[in-house]
Formats: structure tokens, sequence, C-alpha cells
């Protein structure tokens, strides 16, 4: 389709959409000719996106968070829980603060700046507690700045030999049954309700049901420690 197309299909002026290219927001348009350009049903799903991301439907977000939450949903999150994720207080801390938020690292790179070493690295991908992809070809992976503070903190426990990654896999598997059991009670919460109000209050769920963690665990915590 052509711009003009786009424009009338998603109700987005022109301008608009120009300003979302040159952010970095679309994906690069198809070039016909040099005045010409041509764009398919990606394109109409990414501007629907980022308009429900600047509005009330997932938002608003300003464009750099916007940006953050498009990749997380270009690696396969849902753009619901890319957005919760995104609001929840805290989040964005776990990336350096000169680190790009969707910039990826290297296996050899965090290897050698956790000096955990790639093997370990490997392993802690392997029981779940990092999310690494494999690069082009297989050889090595990449990871995003989520995974790599992780990693930091996983090398701090690990420093003095007392722990194996493999003990921390159990962990893994209790996280994955409780996010088994919330995603069904969102499901519940959620019967009936389409659209904007679905999605208004499964992010106050998420929200809360964060907040509900952070609560419960510093409580047992303090409650479980010997006297």
């Amino acid at each position: 389709m052509r711009m003009k197309e786009l424009v009338e299909r998603t109700g987005v002026p022109r301008t608009t959409i120009h300003h979302y290219q040159r952010e970095g927001l679309l994906p690069p348009a198809r070039k016909t000719a040099a005045n010409t350009a041509v764009y398919g049903p990606e394109h109409e799903e990414r501007v629907r996106l980022v308009t429900a991301l600047r509005g009330e439907e997932l938002g608003p977000f300003a464009i750099d968070a916007i940006r953050s939450i498009l990749a997380m949903i270009d690696r396969g999150i849902e753009p619901d829980v890319a957005a919760s994720l995104h609001s929840i207080p805290g989040t964005p801390g776990l990336a350096a603060r000169d680190t790009p938020v969707d910039a990826e690292i290297r296996l050899e790179d965090l290897a050698r700046e956790t000096s955990l070493g790639e093997a370990t690295i490997r392993e802690l991908t392997r029981v779940g507690l990092l999310a690494g992809h494999p690069e082009a070809g297989g050889a090595s992976m990449s990871f995003d700045p989520a995974d790599a503070a992780i990693s930091r903190l996983i090398a701090e426990v690990l420093a003095d030999d007392a722990l194996r990654p493999t003990d921390l896999e159990p962990v893994v598997e209790l996280v994955r049954e409780l996010v088994r059991y919330e995603h069904a009670l969102l499901g519940f919460a959620t019967t009936g309700l389409e659209g904007r109000e679905a999605v208004a209050r499964r992010n106050r769920l998420y929200r809360a049901l964060h907040a509900l963690h952070t609560h419960l665990y510093a409580r047992m915590i303090v409650h479980d420690e010997p006297a």
C-alpha cells in the first residue's frame, strides 16, 4: 500500500507516520522509486501499536519509552505485558544508566564483564535464569540489558562458591508456576471485557500483583529469619 492508504487505514496523519519513521518506531518502507515507498501489513500493525502506546489504550508513553516497549515486543512479549512491565517502578533501572534499553550484549562481553565465564552464563540460560537468544549461525548468543543486570547480581551470589547455577533452578520453576497461576487469574478477572477496558484492568492487576510479590516476600523474609 502507499502512504495515502496507510493513513486512511490507520487514521494517523502522514506527518505523524513520518515522525514515527524518523524515531525508528516503524520498519523501513520498501522503496520502489526515488520518491515512492510501499508499506505492508507490518507497517499498519506497528502504526496501530504505537498509537495505542501513545494513547490511553496501552499508555500514554513517551517516544523513548515506546522504543523500549517495542524492543520487548519484538523479543516476543505481548504488547500489554510489555507496557505493564515498563510501568512497574524500578523496571527501567535494571539496565545500566548509560546502556540503551534495547542494546544487546554479546555472550563474550557479558562473560568478561561479570567474570562468570561463558560456560556459566550458558548454564544460567539453560536453567531459565537468563533469556539469551542465539545469534546468526548459533555459535554465540546475546542478552538484553535486564539479563546483563541480573547476571551481575548472580555473579555476586556465586562469587564465594557457596552456590552453583543449578542450585537456583528450583527458583525458576517456582516462579514459572506462579506465573501460570496468575496468568489464569488475569484471564478470569477480565472475562467478558474487551478492548481498552480489558487492557486497563489487566494493567492494574499486573501492577497490584507486582506490589503484592514485593510485600509478601519482604514480610516472609522478616518473619522467617532466626531470632
